[in-house]
């Protein structure tokens, strides 16, 4: 499996301060988890309109501009390249939890819980699903509901202008969803008998369906939560963030 995913990205060679709405949380406060968790939760909704000091972009929906899939071994062996990709909801209903923190190694870890997290996109695909043939090319709706997810962090300290920020290395997210529905337009070349017969399987098999795929969705959402994570941590000294 191949996976490439289009960002784009920005550096900043200047230190920036914090939003003022952003919660900062003391190490020596015997709840400095709890603090952080509300605040990593109230930073991620505040970002939902994006940040013009980070020149970040809003992330409700959040935007990204191509992804590609190439083929696996399995069940589901599917090329896929999704463009002009929206993510919806990532901050709607969302809560933070189970925080830890190894300093150590600068290992972060957390779980989330989103209602629904819908992948919208221009799709183009063409494999087999369970030994049944399937293309398309069109529109298409990923919906995860009841959305778990596990996340693990890891950061690399570095030194710039005599100050000590921190860097993400590697963010990998773990989906656990209740339940997935899939909705790809046009299946077929536009085939509505084909394509009823094929929504009607793919949703009835969809949970079995998505363990093939989720391995290259969530490597994708982690290379852009990498991307925000860096575009905030780059660029504001690790002691302006922790106190």
């Amino acid at each position: 499996m191949k996976l490439i995913l289009l960002l784009a990205v920005i550096v900043s060679a200047t230190a920036l301060d914090l939003p003022s709405n952003f919660k900062t949380c003391k190490k020596s406060d015997p709840k400095f988890l709890e603090c952080l968790t509300d605040a990593v939760k109230d930073a991620v909704v505040s970002m939902a309109k994006g940040l013009k000091s980070f020149k970040i972009l809003p992330i409700e929906p959040l935007a990204v501009d191509r992804i590609k899939i190439g083929s696996s071994e399995g069940s589901v062996s599917l090329k896929q390249e999704y463009r002009n990709v929206k993510i919806h909801g990532l901050t709607k209903n969302m809560r933070v939890y189970n925080y830890q923190i190894d300093w150590d190694n600068l290992i972060f870890r957390s779980e989330s819980f989103n209602t629904q997290v819908d992948f919208i996109a221009d799709y183009k695909l063409e494999g087999k699903v369970l030994l049944l043939p399937i293309r398309g090319e069109g529109k298409c709706n990923i919906s995860m509901h009841d959305l778990r997810t596990k996340h693990e962090t890891h950061y690399e300290k570095f030194e710039k202008d005599g100050d000590i920020y921190m860097r993400a290395t590697k963010y990998t997210v773990k989906f656990s969803p209740n339940h997935v529905t899939l909705q790809f337009d046009n299946l077929f070349n536009g085939d509505s008998i084909l394509g009823e017969q094929m929504h009607r399987f793919l949703n009835q098999n969809s949970d079995l369906i998505f363990k093939e795929l989720e391995g290259p969705y969530e490597e994708s959402f982690g290379l852009v939560f990498t991307k925000i994570t860096n575009d905030i941590f780059t660029r504001v000294p690790m002691n302006k963030i922790f106190k």
